[in-house]
């Protein structure tokens, strides 16, 4: 059964997920991986000045070349903030990372491109350009980041979209009105200059949030001996290129952390654990290690030491 909204609210699922961003961003495209389109959410409503909304997709790529084509011109910037899942911004010469742990700012109406490659949950709030301080708004050329440090105001204004978000349907006109004017004050705020002397416009390491996750994942799971890139790929809703990429900036592949982790928490049962025959054994194999010889060898090049040195060393 279809979805009841109310009138001022712009909803779409599947398909028509794609005609109705066109209609409230621009002329933007959607491309999304293998037809997994039929799994998108959008559902937007206006705040007085602003407009609020919440995307749920699958994989997909965002591409803005052409925002201004049929006269479609956007009048407003964007702040997006992922609740799920990471991405990457291009835009002019600079390449944010955009998840959980900043406020992504940019200027829609300068080409742009947005590589979503795995599934994410984003809120976007759109506010008038005129609306910035005119030396802000001519630094929107290219994205600029608002971290989301606690006590920061940029933090205050995601807690207020998050909370808008799940309660747009249910305010009235006033309300609305209400939280769009202090959406905005707020947001004018934060874009001072004293606001971006504060780290404000600083870009986000491409892919960090992605090799967080990652390395939350494998710390949850390190014991399995299945886990591998290709697990952590389906896990991430990503492709294993991308996992690998994850890792490239500290110079390692997810086998070596992986392993790395694994001699990390055997060796900390090593020194914790009870001594019993056969336990050098039985931690080996509950770490994921072949056999006692693999996990003997691989424990030795690491910490120069045997299993039984590094427990006798601990007494």
């Amino acid at each position: 059964m279809a979805e009841v909204h109310p009138s001022f609210v712009d909803a779409a699922a599947g398909t028509d997920v794609s005609f109705v961003a066109r209609r409230l961003f621009g002329n933007v495209r959607l491309h999304f991986t293998e037809g997994r389109e039929a799994a998108s959410r959008l559902v937007s409503v206006r705040l007085g000045l602003c407009r609020l909304t919440r995307l749920e997709a699958e994989a997909h790529v965002v591409d803005g070349e052409n925002v201004l084509a049929g006269g479609n011109r956007p009048d407003m910037v964007k702040l997006i903030i992922q609740t799920r899942g990471w991405s990457q911004l291009s835009q002019g010469d600079r390449q944010l990372a955009v998840g959980p742990k900043a406020l992504v700012i940019y200027d829609p109406a300068y080409s742009y491109r947005l590589d979503n490659p795995m599934p994410v949950e984003v809120l976007m709030l759109q506010l008038p350009r005129d609306l910035l301080p005119r030396a802000i708004a001519g630094r929107l050329r290219q994205p600029l980041a608002a971290p989301l440090v606690p006590g920061g105001l940029p933090r205050v204004l995601v807690s207020m979209m998050e909370t808008a978000a799940g309660e747009m349907e249910r305010l009235d006109a006033a309300g609305r009105e209400s939280l769009g004017r202090a959406m905005a004050e707020l947001m004018r705020t934060i874009m001072t200059e004293k606001g971006l002397a504060a780290g404000i416009g600083e870009p986000l390491p491409p892919l960090a949030l992605l090799s967080d996750r990652i390395k939350d994942y494998v710390g949850q799971n390190v014991r399995r001996p299945d886990l591998d890139a290709a697990d952590i790929a389906r896990k991430m809703g990503c492709s294993v290129r991308y996992v690998y990429r994850a890792f490239e900036a500290e110079g390692t592949t997810p086998a070596d952390y992986i392993w790395s982790r694994r001699l990390a928490v055997a060796a900390e049962a090593l020194r914790t654990r009870i001594q019993r025959p056969g336990s050098i054994a039985d931690i080996a194999f509950e770490f994921g290690f072949s056999s006692s010889a693999h996990f003997s060898r691989l424990f030795r090049q690491r910490y120069d030491r045997t299993p039984s040195q590094w427990r006798q060393a601990a007494e």
